[in-house]
């Protein structure tokens, strides 16, 4: 490399950003307007600038396409979020609508029976699968012509049967010891214009 060459390289820098004096720059001028190879460096310099200023533009525009993809996944999470919490909401509804309305017992939804098992008489109230009972009830002694106690009386009313899920028959009983006094045991079952009765003596 020529020793001018290397003088004017290391003034190319400055040449390029216009911060030497006119004689120099006249004198850069001149110089690479005969050297290929120093004005291939000014040439280089220049690209690299070129790339470096589009370079931002470049950045910003990558940021708007990223920000866009961003906004685009966030809209399809709220959907699918908000598509997931309404089937839930449906199904918790139907699921509440189905076993939170009461309705009205009949004797078509529940059959009476008495059993003995194991020292003990019972009377079994039995209601159909898919089918919770709900009521109020009230117990009184029963006395016989002494004024004794010989049994009770369990009197079931405002029944009404909630739906479940369950396949079995719900069960519910009543016992009495059969070695006691008072063993006897009747059910009265108030079913709005229907009453039902079973004793375990029967």
């Amino acid at each position: 490399m020529k020793k001018e060459c290397s003088i004017i390289r290391d003034m190319l820098p400055l040449y390029f950003e216009n911060m030497v004096s006119e004689d120099t720059a006249e004198f850069v001028k001149k110089h690479i307007e005969n050297c290929p190879d120093c004005a291939a460096e000014l040439k280089a310099m220049k690209s690299g600038k070129e790339i470096s200023e589009a370079e931002p533009s470049k950045r910003e525009s990558d940021a708007k396409v990223i920000t866009a993809v961003k906004k685009k996944i966030a809209k399809k999470i709220v959907k699918t979020v908000a598509v997931v919490c309404l089937a839930f909401a449906g199904l918790l509804s139907a699921v509440l609508l189905y076993t939170g309305i009461g309705h009205p017992v009949t004797r078509d939804n529940i059959s009476l029976s008495t059993k003995t098992e194991s020292g003990y008489n019972y009377i079994i109230l039995e209601t159909e699968a898919g089918k919770s009972l709900f009521f109020d009830s009230k117990t009184e002694d029963i006395v016989n012509d002494k004024n004794e106690i010989c049994g009770q009386r369990i009197t079931l009313y405002n029944l009404q049967y909630h739906n479940n899920f369950s396949q079995k028959n719900n069960l519910i009983s009543w016992g009495s010891p059969t070695n006691t006094k008072a063993k006897y045991m009747e059910l009265v079952v108030e079913l709005g214009n229907d009453t039902l009765r079973i004793s375990n003596a029967e």
